[in-house]
């Protein structure tokens, strides 16, 4: 017994040894990863917890304890333990990874969250770090029960295509069931090019059941698709019976340029289906072929107002008199949205159109019209100082009343805003209207008026919408020197609200690193939605500068602001 007892007892002081052999800081490092990758955050908070009374100073042991506290959803504790991490290490890579951690658990534990604004600003937040860790949030998201979850989702996954995403868009092109979902799915589709699922987009559009839009977005992603097409495929959707399918063949024509199919094209114009008619008639006009009154002639007279315009427009190309008196005609119809066809129609004629567009704008009543022909005349550079007037007038004139532009038909048109709320988009009229005024001061601007800060200033002065930072990318297109000066101006401006406003505009719209100063000054004086769109706009530009007030920002009790600094904050940390 006294011999069994002694050989327990070495038995176990070797067991003893090899554990203690084995606790070295590595080996402890590796199994709180492991409890990670089992999913089990509190065993490797645990684990490393035991791990650094034991090794107190291993670096490596520090960033797995931050790493375990972040995936169990521990704040503050990541918070306080980056900060003794920081004391003790101050490599930058030990503060640029644990600081990394620190951020991406915010916005996992935000995704978790039961309230649905924290979980949306979580998924924006992820997919604006353009990092591949946002991969997995975005297919959560696409396989959701949650509507407006899935519609972001999609519209987000088209600026990365990773394979995983397409894989996810061809599934929900299948099977998603609410209409706008599918919408978004196809718009991503075509803005992807995935060729894959071509033929399903034309069954989409073949069916007789799919509304307008869903057919136009099916029809514009399928042509993005088509670098050539061969004479039989182009054949057998211009003899097509289903409308939508000849609709397509019209639109690739003229996306490929091709020449040979003018006559059919003029074949077309007898079609049965209006909107096939007006397919063919702005495809011919964009082939630049030439067009006797014969070719035409009934479709000028045609029942539908939107074939007997377009078919103006291209008697005026080709300069057949009826194309003039029959755009004046429509533009004194009594529907405002003809009117401004119209006038669209008539700018899109080049120097033909100038006249009849110069006579008009002193005579027409209505300011839309007016604020049509003049962009027209500024494409032109005609009457420039004229237009440009008349375009400030309006915008003074009509600055409370909602503006978009009407793009459902061949030709783009200033009108009165009739969009709809919805629930996809919070103020999604109030995004329309800040777009299209954006785009009508960038115009001011590149001519040059005298009145283009003035005009500035009157936008945004008005406070009754303040998410004016999702269109600035309008107005610093092409990244125009001019707006870029205009804007900088307004950060001297004694108005709080403006000089906030027009640092927002530089930093999403410009990435510019001088907007920062004034939105950290700002932020808190201001209420918490402007700061939401404060540390977005941080985040866009980027600035490593940036770091220690967004560090402040984590320690913040309200979610909302934390998930938004933590967004920026990794966005500062890649830059």
């Amino acid at each position: 017994m006294h011999t069994c007892l002694k050989i327990s007892l070495a038995c176990c002081l070797l067991v003893a040894s090899f554990i203690r052999a084995d606790e070295s800081a590595p080996s402890i490092e590796k199994r709180v990863y492991a409890h990670l990758l089992i999913q089990d955050p509190q065993g490797a908070v645990q684990e490393a917890k035991r791990g650094l009374t034991l090794f107190p100073e291993s670096k490596e042991l520090h960033l797995a304890y931050i790493r375990a506290l972040s995936e169990n959803g521990n704040e503050t504790a990541v918070l306080q333990e980056w900060e003794k991490t920081l004391s003790l290490f101050h490599e930058e890579i030990s503060n640029r990874t644990a600081l990394e951690v620190l951020a991406w658990g915010v916005l996992n534990k935000a995704e978790r969250s039961p309230q649905l604004m924290i979980q949306f600003n979580s998924l924006l937040g992820a997919a604006f770090t353009h990092d591949i860790k946002a991969l997995p949030h975005l297919i959560r998201a696409m396989r959701g029960t949650n509507t407006l979850m899935r519609m972001m989702a999609v519209k987000l996954s088209a600026s990365y295509g990773d394979a995983p995403l397409q894989e996810e868009l061809e599934r929900m092109l299948k099977e998603e069931k609410v209409w706008a979902v599918k919408l978004e799915v196809i718009r991503a589709i075509g803005a992807l090019r995935m060729t894959s699922v071509r033929d399903r987009l034309k069954d989409i559009i073949s069916h007789d059941q799919t509304l307008v839009e869903e057919k136009a977005a099916a029809i514009l992603a399928i042509v993005s698709m088509y670098d050539a097409i061969g004479p039989k495929e182009l054949n057998s959707l211009l003899k097509s019976n289903r409308a939508g399918l000849r609709q397509l063949a019209c639109q690739l024509v003229a996306h490929l340029d091709m020449q040979g199919y003018a006559q059919e094209m003029k074949r077309l114009l007898s079609d049965s289906c209006p909107d096939v008619r007006i397919e063919a008639l702005y495809t011919l006009g964009l082939l630049r072929e030439k067009i006797e009154m014969q070719d035409i002639e009934k479709c000028l007279q045609d029942l539908s107002p939107v074939v007997a315009i377009t078919a103006g427009w291209l008697a005026l190309l080709n300069d057949l008199p009826q194309g003039e008196a029959i755009l004046q005609k429509w533009m004194q119809d009594p529907h405002g949205d003809l009117r401004g066809l119209s006038a669209a129609a008539l700018t899109m004629t080049g120097k033909k159109g100038v006249a009849l567009s110069l006579k008009e704008l002193e005579v027409h009543t209505d300011p839309y019209v007016r604020a049509t022909l003049s962009i027209g005349l500024i494409g032109q550079r005609k009457e420039v100082k004229k237009a440009c007037d008349v375009l400030y007038e309006v915008f003074c004139d009509e600055q409370h009343t909602l503006w978009m532009w009407q793009e459902g038909s061949p030709f783009r048109f200033l009108s009165r805003s009739d969009v709809p709320h919805t629930h996809q988009i919070p103020n999604y009229p109030h995004v329309i209207d800040r777009l299209a005024k954006l785009e009508i001061l960038h115009i001011l601007n590149i001519m040059r008026t005298k009145y283009a800060e003035d005009a500035m200033r009157i936008f945004l002065k008005n406070d009754s919408w303040r998410t004016i930072g999702v269109a600035a990318g309008m107005l610093l297109q092409e990244g125009n020197e001019e707006s870029l000066d205009l804007v900088k101006g307004l950060l001297e401006d004694e108005d709080e609200f403006v000089r906030v406003q027009a640092a927002i505009i530089l930093a999403l719209g410009g990435g510019n690193p001088s907007a920062v100063k004034v939105l950290q000054e700002a932020y808190p004086h201001v209420d918490r939605e402007m700061k939401l769109h404060i540390l977005e706009a941080i985040g866009h530009v980027g600035n490593k500068d940036s770091i220690p007030f967004l560090i402040e920002i984590l320690k913040e009790p309200f979610q909302m602001l934390r998930v938004v600094a933590a967004s920026a904050l990794i966005q500062c940390i890649y830059h």
